[in-house]
């Protein structure tokens, strides 16, 4: 990481602070190089609980040790407002759960877990996939969220022909068990197959995560959130591309109205869904497999940052 700090964080990092005479938040200019200092994080802080657009991304290979950076929660871009953990979350290591609360309580990171909804046997306790099951199954989900602190969960939603949560009604009771187990402020996130969420479900989820893997044009982005746009505001709507295959192009050719041909993922950052009130915007981005973006050998993270870079401009 110590390459890039110098070079790119004044162009990429968002900073803010808190204006003395009100509360509002506003951009500031950065300076070269990036003092990361206490007043550093506060601002960081506060601009992860301002309205902003997010930048969200499912992290594989997560371990917390060894010398590889790219193992580390705390060496995603500081931006980054939503992680969640693809792979191992459960069982872990003093490393991760320091690890964890780093992000957390530094950076200001939201930090869920992504559990397969088609079977509750991906559930902690491995439950038999059967409806009397829900509210048990919800509860142990919950207590695992507790246990190891994470701020919420989120529910990869790809049920198909026979599957309990194929189902609407089942999966709209396990959206409502989890938000009575977990209460107010932790996370409801469902990807996949959001358009099978019934609107009494997304009274309890906070985000549609739609996979919006190879998208080449702004028209694709607007059908999938027209699957949803019924029942949620644009701000819970987050794009995301598939960065396991596209990491290093930043997505697919994507055609843009005024810039041509572009990365997908800068293309779903420009992007807004139509017809949206003044002030309105589209919940966020982001990428599936984000750590792939470590490989970049001019800048980390590159897309993913400008894609930040690019919903929420810093000044210069």
């Amino acid at each position: 990481m110590n390459k890039i700090i110098n070079r790119i964080f004044s162009f990429f990092v968002l900073a803010i602070i808190i204006v003395a005479c009100d509360t509002e938040i506003e951009n500031i200019p950065l300076q070269e190089p990036v003092v990361r200092d206490a007043q550093y994080y506060e601002n960081l802080r506060a601009y992860k609980k301002s309205k902003h657009q997010l930048a969200f991304g499912w992290f594989g290979g997560w371990k917390a040790t060894g010398t590889s950076p790219v193992k580390y929660l705390r060496n995603l871009p500081d931006s980054v407002d939503v992680v969640s953990i693809w792979g191992t979350w459960h069982s872990l290591t003093p490393a991760q759960i320091e690890d964890l609360k780093y992000v957390q309580e530094v950076h200001g990171t939201k930090v869920t877990f992504t559990i397969f909804s088609h079977n509750m046997a991906n559930f902690p306790g491995n439950f038999e996939n059967i409806a009397e099951n829900i509210p048990a199954a919800a509860k142990a989900v919950a207590d695992s969220v507790f246990k190891y602190g994470y701020d919420g969960v989120d529910f990869d939603h790809e049920c198909s022909g026979s599957d309990l949560f194929n189902k609407a009604v089942n999966m709209t009771t396990l959206l409502r068990e989890m938000r009575a187990n977990l209460g107010e402020d932790k996370l409801i996130c469902v990807d996949g197959f959001i358009e099978k969420i019934t609107e009494e479900g997304w009274q309890y989820a906070d985000y549609a995560v739609a996979q919006a893997y190879g998208t080449s044009r702004p028209s694709s982005l607007q059908s999938r959130f027209n699957t949803v746009s019924k029942y949620i505001a644009p701000e819970r709507f987050i794009a995301t591309e598939n960065f396991e295959s596209y990491w290093s192009t930043g997505g697919v050719n994507y055609a843009d109205p005024e810039l041509g041909t572009i990365p997908s993922l800068i293309g779903m950052a420009r992007w807004q869904p139509e017809d949206i009130a003044e002030g309105q915007h589209k919940g966020g981005v982001g990428s599936y497999h984000m750590e792939y973006e470590y490989n970049h050998t001019d800048v980390e993270y590159k897309y993913l940052r400008e894609a930040i870079q690019i919903m929420n401009p810093a000044k210069k």
